[in-house]
């Protein structure tokens, strides 16, 4: 048999100890230990991310026979700006990424409760995509709220979208079968023909990027990721040429506070928040350009870091020194070359 390597990568429901991911990579070494199961967790972003760090991923800890999307219960389908094509091309991007890496892609919907209008319905654009496609799906949102009653989910989760430990325990009872007939299943996705987005999702990495400054290590989950440290000091980053930016990367986290960011050559200046009240677990975030739609960018010169006393952590307390970590530019690049 081929070797099986399976990846599951998603937001914070990957991520947290009390999700479904722990037990369902517990389960599937115990029953099935020829296949290798890694996770990489991005904490609570949009699903732009999902392309670019997918091969990421894939160049730093594949090859993958397999991937696992977790990505439907992020704040996308809140922005008001989120429309049905908009979804779509994050699907086929994401779908396309899958092909190039040679992996066989599925797709899990994980339950959210919202409490904010929803401007797009993402779960049903992905139902009807996976089975456009015939990619496998398994619907722990609306479809398990149906099953099971609103009660039964409300207990077992510990807010409006994480589970408890008997909550992650209960999806894992799930999608671990799910994902052994996925695993088992011959090879195929690399022979679907898939529409072409307009964009693809791209990252300049940090090694690529003109700066000065020391380099830390902070791993997400299976995925090791290289920061800039920037601590009583700016920095100016230099691309070496023009790129079409849809965000910079940065890391939530405790010593946390407020930059600005000036966006040359558009002239645009952004202020941004390093720290929120869950940087007690420290996450990537992104500041989006645009909403993710990108401007044209040859520079970014970043402000020292400066206190957010507003912002107050959830568990524990800030850290000193202030410091901000910058990580790579995430890039849109025409799908079709012109």
């Amino acid at each position: 048999m081929p070797t099986r390597r399976l990846l599951i990568i998603g937001f914070s429901n990957v991520a947290t100890r009390s999700g479904f991911s722990d037990p369902t990579i517990d389960r599937l070494r115990a029953e099935t230990p020829d296949v290798t199961v890694l996770r990489v967790g991005l904490g609570a972003q949009q699903p732009h991310v999902i392309p670019p760090y997918l091969r990421l991923a894939a160049a730093k800890l594949g090859p993958f026979s397999h991937v696992l999307f977790e990505v439907n219960a992020s704040a996308f389908a809140l922005h008001p700006l989120t429309t049905p094509a908009r979804g779509r091309e994050l699907l086929l991007d994401m779908a396309l990424v899958a092909q190039d890496i040679g992996a066989d892609p599925a797709f899990f919907l994980h339950h959210r409760r919202w409490t904010s209008p929803v401007h797009h319905d993402f779960n049903a654009q992905t139902r009807e995509f996976c089975k456009e496609f015939r990619i496998p799906l398994l619907d722990m949102a609306e479809g398990w709220l149906a099953e099971v009653g609103a009660d039964v989910v409300a207990g077992l989760l510990r807010d409006d979208v994480h589970t408890t430990y008997e909550g992650g325990e209960v999806m894992a009872d799930r999608v671990t079968p799910f994902l052994k007939r996925c695993l088992d299943q011959a090879a195929w996705f690399h022979a679907v023909s898939l529409p072409k987005p307009i964009w693809r999702r791209g990252l300049l990495d940090t090694d690529a990027i003109q700066h000065d400054h020391p380099m830390e290590r902070h791993d997400c989950m299976d995925l090791p990721l290289h920061y800039m440290r920037l601590e009583n000091t700016g920095a100016v980053l230099r691309f070496g040429q023009e790129y079409h930016a849809q965000a910079l990367v940065h890391l939530f986290h405790r010593a946390g506070g407020h930059i600005n960011l000036r966006l040359d050559p558009s002239g645009h200046s952004l202020q941004v928040s390093t720290v929120d009240p869950f940087s007690y677990a420290p996450r990537i975030g992104t500041v989006a350009f645009d909403f993710y739609r990108g401007l044209h960018l040859r520079e970014i010169t970043i402000s020292p870091t400066v206190e957010a006393p507003e912002i107050k952590l959830l568990k524990g307390e800030p850290e000193r020194p202030l410091r901000s970590y910058i990580g790579p530019l995430l890039t849109l690049e025409p799908a079709t070359p012109s």
